[in-house]
């Protein structure tokens, strides 16, 4: 995930940054078929509906951040013990695609939808100062305060991160598949 510097000024400008980064995204997704998004695969693997599940688990994740909550369980992954520093994210990422195999491309997409809504509505029960806020000030024991600002983690793990997949994405969907 990429990490977006200087952070948004305060919930409200997050909010649009957080709703303008979706819409070209979702109008991008739009343009392709089911069998784009199912059937074709990039190097490691994945399809673009993996590519779809996998920021929808990170989105939530965040979501789940912001209200204190355990981000691990929001993401339906278990037994992750922090420091995230310690973290196999490659690992981390085939568990969550390999969850939502399942999914139809439209599903995925509606998915992503949900999430993007869930990440929003956590934003918007900040404020200012919580916005700028260290990251690991969100994590038990929500006293360190080391870390970038929230919002840019944020930032990273929503509208950074559909910018960061779209060309993956892109990839796949024209039968060039990279990593």
């Amino acid at each position: 995930m990429s990490e977006r510097e200087p952070p948004p000024s305060g919930p409200a400008e997050l909010r649009d940054q957080l709703d303008a980064g979706l819409a070209p995204f979702l109008s991008a997704l739009d343009r392709l078929s089911e069998a784009q998004q199912t059937e074709l695969r990039d190097a490691a693997g994945w399809t673009v509906r993996d590519h779809l599940t996998h920021l929808v688990a990170w989105a939530d994740g965040v979501a789940a951040l912001l209200r204190r909550e355990d981000r691990w369980s929001a993401m339906g992954l278990a037994n992750v013990t922090p420091p995230s520093t310690d973290l196999d994210y490659d690992s981390l990422n085939e568990q969550i695609a390999v969850q939502q195999r399942h999914l139809s491309a439209s599903e995925a997409r509606a998915a992503v939808v949900a999430a993007h809504g869930r990440l929003v509505a956590a934003v918007a029960a900040l404020s200012d100062e919580q916005l700028e806020l260290p990251h690991d000030r969100y994590v038990a024991p929500f006293t360190s305060d080391t870390g970038n600002p929230v919002g840019t983690y944020i930032a990273g793990n929503s509208f950074g991160h559909y910018e960061e997949h779209l060309p993956w994405i892109e990839a796949i969907a024209a039968g060039r598949p990279t990593v």
